[in-house]
């Protein structure tokens, strides 16, 4: 068994992880980063064809941070001469005090949403089959998220990061330095990023650090309807307690939706799920309601899992010599490359963010079944 040592180990290849890796590099870290199954497996969070992208939050920090994402995901676009952007903007309902709130904070960060009419909408969606009225960001549309994926795998490397995958992490030891033990190797490092997603309380359990995070399996259909891949996003925000549905074009294939919720039944082994056609039909029966004018054919539908906390936030933050980059709640990989800065941040000493620390009260609630949208 080989033995390496290093600045920093990312436990972790998904999109975290890949930008954590990268930004450290970047900053002149040597680098490990270690994935049991190699970034964008269809077991991990991080895998398949898109996710959406939005400025519009509630909270403004938010805001800046996915303003800040389209800056970076534009950059790699140039830098790798890939196409990982798709902004056709989105449509957002829902209840008016989430819609206000949307309004007030975006605007507060400088970005604007715009109130729109139902013939307005029906303009900019001819397949909206609702009369509601409702908002609309030009900021917004989508992340083709293997492509981003493979942009990020590509700049780490080029920037030197050490790619160990797939390989499985067994064993994390806290200390000064600390030290990782996979299938292959062990690796001593001055900082460990524990970046596992769904796999991030395994590790963590044995160190006796416990969080409550939830791990879940959530669904996404892709529609084969190839009309609507210049049509802008939607988000159709849910009274509270409820669920709320998205979705988004997605070039190749047509368009995409999903119920901003996850399921029981992750499992640590699993390595692909099988899609819930009960899921498909419910999605189906949303878009009788609402979009009726899109076509209503299945390409395919997709689980992966996603791993909620009780606030949504995600959690950054330094537990001696480990750094926490997790509890991504269904809505980090829209800012890919932006999160790396927040992780190398708390990396090399300076303070996380008080949204994403562990010690916040938004953290000690019970975990429910959907993530929110956005705040």
């Amino acid at each position: 068994m080989t033995n390496l040592q290093t600045d920093a180990v990312v436990v972790g290849g998904g999109v975290f992880g890949l930008s954590t890796a990268l930004e450290l590099a970047r900053r002149g870290l040597g680098v490990a980063l270690i994935d049991r199954f190699g970034s964008g497996h269809p077991a991990t969070s991080s895998t398949g064809a898109s996710r959406s992208i939005r400025v519009a939050y509630s909270e403004p920090f938010y805001v800046d941070l996915a303003r800040d994402a389209l800056a970076r995901w534009a950059t790699l676009e140039r830098a790798t001469s890939r196409t990982i952007l798709q902004l056709t903007g989105q449509v957002d309902f829902g209840p008016e005090p989430v819609l206000h709130a949307l309004v007030e904070s975006s605007a507060a960060a400088g970005a604007t949403l715009e109130r729109r009419t139902a013939t307005e909408l029906h303009k900019l969606m001819p397949e909206l089959s609702d009369d509601r009225s409702g908002l609309f960001q030009q900021q917004a549309g989508t992340v083709m998220a293997a492509e981003g994926m493979e942009a990020l795998r590509l700049a780490a490397t080029d920037a030197g990061v050490h790619m160990l995958m797939p390989e499985r992490v067994l064993a994390i030891e806290s200390g000064e330095p600390a030290l990782v033990r996979t299938t292959e190797r062990s690796i001593q490092a001055e900082n460990v990023v524990v970046a596992a997603g769904p796999w991030t309380g395994d590790l963590l359990v044995p160190l006796g650090i416990s969080l409550p995070l939830a791990p879940a399996i959530a669904q996404v259909t892709f529609l084969d309807a190839p009309t609507m891949v210049d049509r802008p996003g939607v988000a159709d925000w849910p009274e509270p307690g409820g669920v709320g549905v998205y979705g988004h074009p997605v070039p190749g294939i047509g368009y995409k939706l999903a119920f901003d919720a996850g399921a029981e039944g992750w499992n640590s082994d699993t390595e692909e799920w099988s899609a819930d056609v009960a899921e498909e039909g419910r999605i189906l029966g949303w878009m009788r309601d609402h979009l009726a004018g899109a076509p209503q054919r299945v390409a395919y539908s997709q689980r992966h899992p996603w791993t909620l906390t009780p606030d949504s936030d995600f959690v950054i933050d330094r537990v001696g010599s480990l750094v926490l980059a997790c509890g991504c709640s269904g809505h980090a990989f829209k800012f890919g490359p932006a999160l790396g800065p927040l992780v190398a941040d708390v990396v090399v000493g300076n303070p996380p963010n008080p949204l994403f620390k562990l010690d916040r009260p938004g953290l000690q609630g019970t975990v429910s079944a959907s993530s929110a949208i956005g705040r």
